[in-house]
C-alpha cells in the first residue's frame, strides 16, 4: 500500500506537530502575565506546604497528563477526518 499512512505514522506525525506547536510565541502579553500570576496564587494556596521536589514532580505529572489528553484529542480528530475521506 504505497502512498498511504499507517496508524503509527499518523500518530508520529500528530505527536511531532503537537511538540512543535507547543513552542509557540515566546513573548507574553498582559493577559498571559496576569493569568500566570493567578495560577501561581492558586497553586500556592492549594499546595503551600510542598517542597521543591514534590512541586516539580506534581508539575511534571500535570504536564504529562495535559500532553496525553491533547494528543488523544488530536488523534481522535485525525481519525474522524480519515474516516470522512
Amino acid at each position: 500500500m504505497r502512498g498511504t499512512l499507517t496508524r503509527a505514522s499518523c500518530a508520529a506525525l500528530v505527536a511531532a506537530a503537537l511538540m512543535l506547536g507547543t513552542t509557540g510565541c515566546s513573548e507574553e502579553g498582559p493577559a498571559e502575565k496576569a493569568g500566570k500570576k493567578v495560577d501561581e496564587m492558586v497553586d500556592r494556596m492549594r499546595h503551600g506546604d510542598e517542597g521543591d521536589l514534590e512541586k516539580a514532580g506534581r508539575k511534571l505529572g500535570e504536564a504529562v497528563d495535559d500532553a496525553v489528553r491533547e494528543t488523544g484529542e488530536a488523534l481522535e480528530e485525525l481519525g474522524e477526518d480519515l474516516q470522512d475521506d
